[in-house]
């Protein structure tokens, strides 16, 4: 993927060399995470003659391989950071929800908030959390709903 110099064009095609090595690269990377620990930083050799090398962190490991998979397919990758703290246009993307429904979380505390002048400032880790818990009563809902399904017999 060739960088045109300017930060805030759009992202450039990977060329057919890069999409071979980026295969390569991703095969190598999937093997290392399938053997070993989540939490094992990985090092990159930069330069070999002079030892030069950078240590990428575990976490940084998963979307690394998203990055190589999606360049050996021949496609750009553009990364968009998701900050600590997010606005409720943010937090309605995250959620897949409207604005107005965020405006209710936060009202009724399902998602606590604090106010930063005059805009809703939502932490991330509370709108994960959110979204983790909505997750887990729909799905003992729906379990619910087979349960009862099957004693009536209609589930089969």
């Amino acid at each position: 993927m060739t960088f045109t110099g300017d930060p805030n064009s759009a992202p450039v095609l990977p060329t057919a060399a890069e999409a071979a090595v980026a295969k390569t690269s991703s095969r190598a990377l999937a093997s290392h995470l399938e053997n070993h620990p989540s939490d094992e930083s990985l090092k990159l050799i930069l330069n070999e003659k002079e030892g030069k090398t950078i240590e990428i962190p575990a976490a940084a490991l998963p979307l690394l391989l998203a990055i190589l998979q999606q360049t050996s397919s021949g496609n750009t990758v553009k990364l968009t950071p998701i900050t600590k703290e997010l606005d409720i246009w943010q937090v309605e993307g995250l959620l897949n929800v409207s604005r107005e429904y965020v405006w209710q979380l936060l009202d009724d505390g399902k998602i606590p908030y604090k106010m930063v002048q005059s805009c809703r400032r939502i932490r991330y880790e509370d709108v994960m959390k959110y979204k983790k818990q909505s997750y887990e009563k729909s799905m003992k809902g729906m379990d619910e709903l087979v349960a009862e399904s099957e004693a009536l017999g209609l589930y089969d």
